[in-house]
């Protein structure tokens, strides 16, 4: 076991294994991709992360090469990093990182929209005095 070195502000992807922060909400390319387990996230850059040696995978999008990602503390399996892409309309993954959601959980202030509606319920009735 490692630890992880880099800290990240904001709204933040970890580890689901340990807690490492991954990523940040701000550098999400697209939530429409697919990983082994399911739905995943494309990112422009991740820390925390160890990158496998890169190899040829046929992918949704066609042949690649792509290193696997893992925790550098936990070892967990996270997703792949994109090091080559094989069409020009692919080029712009080159470098960015694919983290499957299942690997993750959102940290550092995050609040749904049920919370969000909750709280201001809670305000409201703090200010005219609705006893619960």
């Amino acid at each position: 076991m490692g630890k992880f070195t880099e800290y990240l502000e904001g709204k933040v992807y970890s580890c689901i294994g340990c807690r490492a922060n991954l990523a940040k909400h701000t550098d999400i390319v697209s939530k429409q991709y697919e990983g082994t387990s399911g739905p995943a996230y494309l990112f422009k850059n991740a820390v925390n992360v160890r990158c496998s040696p890169p190899q040829c995978a046929m992918l949704f999008s066609g042949q690649h090469t792509v290193s696997a990602i893992s925790c550098t503390t936990c070892s967990s399996e996270l997703g792949w990093k994109y090091v080559r892409v094989s069409s020009p309309q692919q080029k712009y993954k080159e470098g960015s990182y694919l983290i499957e959601s299942a690997y993750t959980v959102k940290e550092n202030r995050w609040e749904d929209s049920f919370s969000k509606s909750l709280l201001k319920l809670h305000r409201q009735n703090s200010v005219t005095g609705v006893k619960k």
